[in-house]
């Protein structure tokens, strides 16, 4: 008798060590969306990233346009997933509809985040000022037109970092496109040469597209210096981008959804903090910044392109 009563509260005090053993890998399945190309090999990067956490058992689910929610959820449960971590802006909307109760994180999406845990696309302020300062440190106030739902996360963010950095943030909130419009000539008329800079937000009530022509002969016949978050509007004459660093980005995903899964007290929307920066030297010239070459050494692209 006596050995049996040992025998079970042996096995009892397993059972309390391993309900409480928080050394298991986290069985997280990562949500991607089927690519090519450049895209392909941006999103190998990112899952990259999230695979390199210790604490993170990873598999991945690589979805079409047109996908079946029961047949992703089934191979979710086969996975004896823990966590999900969706990749991308299809990816988001697939796992919103899904109808589990699995912890969902989004990551390297452009858009407003819904209420899903979110490291966004869209770059940290912080990184961003400090390299905006180190190159130009006249500028004294940032001026961008912004969207409450869309991008006000990343407005009040940049609003209590700025001091940081003796910048000041001038926002002009819009509720809808004509707004916008009508505020980016209000924006340009306000801003001022040398110490102004207008940002463009990754995702916004007004798309780029359509802003971008105006906005970038204003500038350049006004001197301001243009930032955004897409490198491609350097190459068109803006001043300089920040864009994420995709390996460092899904390692930052990896470790903001192990937060949450643990219930740690952080923000539940952020910025890609580890960021990639191009510059437009012509640009840079024309509002009195010239580099030398060891400054421009420090960007990851450079437009014109360098022969």
């Amino acid at each position: 008798m006596a050995l049996l009563c040992l025998l079970i509260s042996t096995l009892f005090s397993q059972t309390v060590i391993a309900a409480n053993d928080n050394s298991a890998p986290i069985k997280t399945t990562v949500i991607l969306p089927i690519a090519t190309g450049a895209a392909k090999m941006i999103y190998n990067e990112v899952i990259s990233g999230i695979a390199s956490h210790p604490e993170l058992d990873v598999s991945s689910i690589a979805i079409s346009s047109k996908e079946d929610i029961a047949a992703i959820e089934e191979k979710i449960k086969a996975n004896q997933s823990q966590l999900i971590i969706a990749v991308g802006n299809r990816s988001y909307k697939l796992a919103r509809a899904l109808t589990n109760d699995i912890l969902t994180i989004a990551g390297g999406i452009s858009g407003k985040p819904n209420g899903i845990p979110t490291v966004s696309l869209t770059g940290d302020p912080a990184p961003a000022f400090e390299e905006l300062k180190r190159i130009a440190p006249h500028i004294k106030n940032i001026r961008l037109v912004y969207n409450d739902e869309i991008n006000g996360w990343w407005y009040s963010r940049a609003q209590k970092v700025a001091g940081d950095y003796d910048l000041k943030i001038i926002g002009y909130p819009a509720t809808d496109m004509k707004d916008g419009v009508k505020l980016y000539e209000q924006l340009l008329e306000d801003a001022t040469p040398k110490t102004s800079a207008v940002w463009i937000p990754l995702r916004s009530v007004v798309p780029s597209k359509t802003i971008l022509p105006l906005l970038l002969e204003k500038a350049w016949s006004k001197k301001l210096a243009v930032i955004s978050n897409n490198p491609s509007h350097t190459k068109l004459g803006g001043f300089i981008a920040v864009y994420p660093e995709h390996k460092k980005m899904g390692s930052q995903l990896a470790e903001f959804a192990t937060h949450h899964f643990k219930g740690k007290d952080i923000d539940r929307i952020v910025g890609t903090e580890n960021l990639n920066f191009a510059i437009n030297l012509r640009t840079s010239s024309h509002i009195g910044i010239r580099l030398n070459a060891k400054e421009r050494a420090r960007f990851d692209k450079i437009f014109p392109t360098q022969r």
